[in-house]
């Protein structure tokens, strides 16, 4: 027996998507940094489904690898099945043959895999209009000055919903409708089913289109309601590449609009694009051409740019990257600068009030309080103290052909220009490296280690 109010959300993801020219199913075209598919799933796991089941069928076994690779790395926090649709006719018959997966839950949230524009918080305020008024489906709509393909919302003299008229089959009168369906509903389950077994073939593809399963439940004398989207975007479904380049520039203009309104500088919106994920505290100041994405998370007071990439950092305050930089899964702790020029390759932790200067690479290593790595220098595998000068073109030699090994640098060493750390090796506290010098051995702490051959100077023979 269905569980009380539970909720299963069914995604159909099936369709050819002609339109994208690729080889590439639709609903795997990147948006962002993720497939259309997966932005789908993320936003609606913040509804906490009991189970979410996808429709697939073109290349059905592409996408469910891509996305159980997706999935493995963020779970979605319900179970999700897979549906292979067997006759690609249309959105009836995919969610009729999802009938068995779908049939035990009270409710179902249908949404299209190929429209991941709607915001989270639309699609809460949808379910509880749904749960307060209980009709047998609640479909989003949308205004929009030029309908184009999208399927009319027709009402009655009252101004209840009467039916979805697909604009391949449209009166002119139709057509002139404005008010759209987004492919978004919510359904009872127990009336979807009803009506979607009872749905004829129509069009000039003899598909089975959903949109006549409102007209069923309407005709057995069920209750269809509309809930309308105050922000037309959300609605905006992706047929081909301009609509791909289009839907990026409507997320990034929502993203950067609820950034500038929360305290954040963005010198130039039009050339500046910022991931959905990303969190940015007050008086940051964010320059043209930059690139910040996955989970970053900036502090306040930071400076960032012009240009560069920062994905899934933390960026502690009063930090500043500067020009051309590009960072990955790292930690740049209260105070410090990076770059210009700089790479940070993950599992890097920066600082405190440290530097990394023009290019210089840190990889899966710690920069103490106040260390300097500041020029034309590689450092990876480290451990590196407080306040360690390091001087230009010093390389940590961490790997050995097979393994990678560690080099561990005390507080206050200073480590001369064109050194190499031959890993593993610690350097104590206080030590000073001579420049141009290749260690082998751990030097002792407040000593001094050269280690390169004696200068000879001879005379040239005359030719």
């Amino acid at each position: 027996m269905p569980e009380k109010d539970s909720l299963c959300v069914l995604i159909l993801a099936a369709g050819l998507g002609t339109r994208m020219k690729s080889e590439l199913p639709k609903v795997l075209h990147v948006l962002g940094d993720l497939p259309l598919l997966a932005r789908v799933v993320e936003k609606i796991s913040a509804l906490n489904p009991s189970k979410i089941v996808i429709v697939v069928g073109h290349k059905a076994g592409m996408v469910r690898e891509t996305m159980d690779g997706y999935l493995a790395k963020k779970p979605a926090g319900a179970k999700v099945v897979f549906v292979t649709q067997k006759l690609l006719k249309g959105s009836g018959r995919a969610v009729r043959e999802a009938l068995p997966e779908i049939k035990n839950f009270k409710h179902t949230l249908v949404l299209c895999g190929d429209a991941p524009l709607f915001k989270t918080e639309t699609l809460k305020k949808m379910r509880a209009d749904y749960l307060a008024k209980r009709p047998d489906c609640l479909v989003m709509t949308a205004d929009l000055s030029v309908p184009g393909s999208y399927g009319r919302i027709k009402r009655d003299p009252a101004g209840a919903v009467e039916a979805i008229v697909e604009a391949s089959d449209a009166s002119p009168a139709e057509l002139d409708l404005k008010e759209v369906n987004s492919g978004t509903y919510f359904f009872k389950t127990s009336a979807l089913a009803a009506a979607v077994k009872t749905l004829g073939k129509k069009g000039p593809k003899g598909e089975y289109y959903l949109t006549d399963s409102l007209e069923n439940i309407l005709s057995s004398g069920g209750e269809v309601r509309a809930f309308k989207a105050s922000d037309e975007t959300e609605i905006t479904g992706i047929n081909s590449r301009r609509d791909l380049a289009g839907a990026y520039k409507m997320i990034n203009k929502r993203v950067l609009q609820r950034l500038m309104d929360n305290g954040v500088t963005i010198i130039d919106p039009d050339n500046t694009y910022i991931e959905e994920g990303v969190r940015i505290g007050r008086d940051t100041v964010v320059q043209p051409g930059m690139h910040i994405k996955g989970s970053t998370v900036i502090g306040r007071n930071c400076r960032l740019g012009p240009y560069g990439v920062i994905d899934s950092c933390l960026i502690e305050d009063g930090s500043e990257i500067k020009f051309s930089c590009f960072l990955a899964e790292s930690r740049v702790r209260t105070g410090s600068a990076v770059g210009p020029f700089a790479h940070l390759r993950p599992a890097s932790d920066i600082g405190p009030d440290a530097k990394v200067g023009n290019f210089s690479e840190i990889k899966k290593s710690r920069i103490g309080r106040g260390s300097k790595v500041s020029h034309l220098s590689y450092v990876g595998d480290t451990e590196m103290g407080e306040k360690v000068n390091i001087g230009a073109g010093t390389i940590t030699c961490n790997y050995d052909g097979v393994r990678k090994h560690k080099t561990v640098i005390g507080a206050g060493a200073f480590i001369g220009s064109n050194t190499n750390l031959v890993a593993p090796v610690k350097v104590g506290a206080g030590a000073l490296i001579g420049a141009g010098s290749t260690i082998t051995e751990d030097v002792p702490p407040k000593t001094l280690a050269l280690a390169r051959a004696r200068q000879t100077v001879k005379q040239l023979k005359k030719r």
